[in-house]
């Protein structure tokens, strides 16, 4: 795959950005740079993911730069605005038989180019009491369609929306997405999902109070599914450095794809917590049920035991997470926390799930797995390195050797600084 801008163009696009600016804030007025703001963020990622029961490994080392200009809106009954996003990833260390993390693409011959970059825009109008319409670049984040920013770069997508927040604690969306680009990827190939696909969405949260709030979403994918989202959330303080809260997450999903019955699933998981000054510990439950596992291709799964491999999402399957966090602010320590977790699945539906493996492909015999996760993360307080937030993230998966990759161990290193500009 061959990038189809360098990296000089994100002083392009700066340059863009700050002339657009000037023309609206004469034609338009001062509300147009009144409300901009524009950032430049920098992530570095070491990846390493070794598959211990299917021999191979995955290992890249990869930065990636994005800035990201939001202008404000142009004063009057109909407010104007544009927004500018221009992303780059640049491989520091790859090889042939080492790569396919999702860092960085990987070409036709197999082999990985050195860079990536793009720039996409948007334009929005803002009317009618906080009414947001918008079309171009969309970093979509609900339960149903969601943006992916688990590598280098966030995926994103193209499309269209409107929001609205004119009542108080409620926030209400609806959109149409057409296309989205991958987290390694500097073009728009596919429909929001795969193919040529589109997809449309409706939904919003509203919080009935400080402790209380619920969603609710759904969404239809062209020839795969119609989703359908219930949640609901609570918390609450206890007094003397005591908070307990509790989130349950629902879906169906309903198959909508010529082949039929390839999507239908329900899906929910409940998540308890309890905080103890600077401790957290939590516990959730998740099942799957229907006529398949519950099926995504971007980050649009609210579920509590889609963790940093798997997601427990097999047909039938069944799963229970316990988790401890730690902030270090307790031991004087400001910045440095610590989380583990280890989550358990069984009653996975081996038949079923051995007849979507290709042909040659080994039956799957276990309906039980395993993952924990450790991650250890500092945030720099003062200083010339103030604001550099430095993250380690430790996955240990056991599965069965023919279920999603067999064995895991994945270790990954991120290093993240992001600069105000305007």
């Amino acid at each position: 795959m061959k990038s189809t801008i360098k990296w000089s163009s994100i002083a392009l696009a700066v340059a863009m950005g700050n002339g657009l600016v000037a023309t609206q804030a004469v034609a338009e007025g001062e509300g147009f740079i009144e409300g901009a703001s524009a950032t430049l963020s920098n992530r570095t990622v070491y990846f390493n993911r070794d598959f211990r029961s299917n021999p191979g490994k995955r290992e890249e080392t990869a930065t990636g730069f994005l800035l990201n200009f939001q202008s404000g809106f142009s004063e009057g009954p109909i407010g104007l605005g544009a927004d500018v996003v221009a992303m780059s990833g640049i491989k520091l260390d790859s090889g042939r038989g080492r790569n396919g993390t999702g860092l960085l693409a990987v070409d036709n011959d197999g082999s990985t180019p050195n860079e990536y970059s793009q720039i996409r825009g948007a334009v929005k109008a803002h009317v009618l009491n906080d009414t947001v319409l918008r079309y171009g670049i969309h970093f979509v984040d609900n339960p149903v369609i969601a943006y992916d920013d688990a590598r280098l770069l966030p995926s994103h997508y193209s499309g269209y929306s409107i929001t609205n927040k004119s009542i108080e604690g409620l926030f209400v969306e609806a959109g149409r997405m057409n296309k989205r680009s991958e987290m390694n990827d500097s073009s728009e190939p596919r429909g929001a999902f795969i193919e040529r696909e589109k997809v449309v969405y409706l939904g919003g949260n509203y919080d009935f109070n400080d402790n209380l709030n619920a969603s609710l979403y759904t969404s239809k994918a062209d020839d795969l599914w119609k989703r359908h989202f219930a949640g609901l959330g609570y918390s609450t303080d206890l007094g003397n450095g005591l908070t307990v809260g509790t989130d349950l997450a629902y879906y169906h999903t309903s198959d909508d794809s010529p082949a039929g019955e390839n999507y239908a699933n329900k899906g929910v998981s409940l998540g308890l917590n309890l905080g103890a000054g600077h401790h957290g510990f939590s516990y959730a439950y998740q099942r799957m049920s229907g006529k398949h596992g519950f099926e995504y291709f971007d980050g649009g799964i609210y579920l509590a035991n889609s963790v940093q491999y798997l997601d427990f999402n097999a047909r039938k399957e069944r799963s229970h997470q316990v988790r401890y966090d730690y902030d270090f602010e307790g031991m004087g320590i400001p910045g440095l926390s610590f989380m583990t977790r280890y989550i358990r699945g069984s009653n996975i539906d081996t038949d079923y799930q051995s007849s979507l493996n290709e042909v040659g492909t080994p039956a799957i015999t276990s309906d039980k797995r395993w993952e924990r996760n450790t991650e250890l993360q500092y945030t720099f307080q003062a200083g010339a390195l103030e604001g550099l937030n430095v993250r380690w993230r430790n996955a240990t998966v056991r599965q069965d050797s023919s279920l999603d990759g067999g064995d895991v161990d994945e270790n990954r290193l991120i290093v993240s600084y992001t600069w105000t500009l305007l």
